[in-house]
């Protein structure tokens, strides 16, 4: 796995790893249909959007995990995109400040 980043650090269209607890879910189906899980490290927050997905299974506020993605902001807010995403359990993952 590669080293995680904090949100705080996060360099708009540089490719990254985060770690974090999402912090709340919300889905969207107009105008288009989303799942945006706001994810935070301690940090700062970010945005995770899955775009054309009603649900993302597992994903729920109090869970832990791992994603990674490009960041970029849209109308001022931090997000990324269908990242890949892993769940952790047991220790945090090292370096992540959550």
């Amino acid at each position: 796995m590669s080293t995680t980043t904090v949100i705080a650090a996060l360099v708009p269209r540089r490719r990254a790893v985060v770690a974090g607890e999402i912090e709340s879910v919300l889905s969207t189906e107009r105008p288009w249909v989303r799942t945006d899980a706001i994810l935070d490290d301690g940090t700062g927050t970010l945005v995770l959007r899955f775009m054309g997905r009603a649900s993302v299974p597992g994903i729920a506020a109090g869970c832990r995990l791992v994603a990674e993605g490009t960041p970029a902001f849209e109308d001022g807010v931090l997000l990324m995109r269908n990242p890949l995403y892993s769940f952790v359990t047991g220790e945090r993952v090292s370096g992540a400040s959550w």
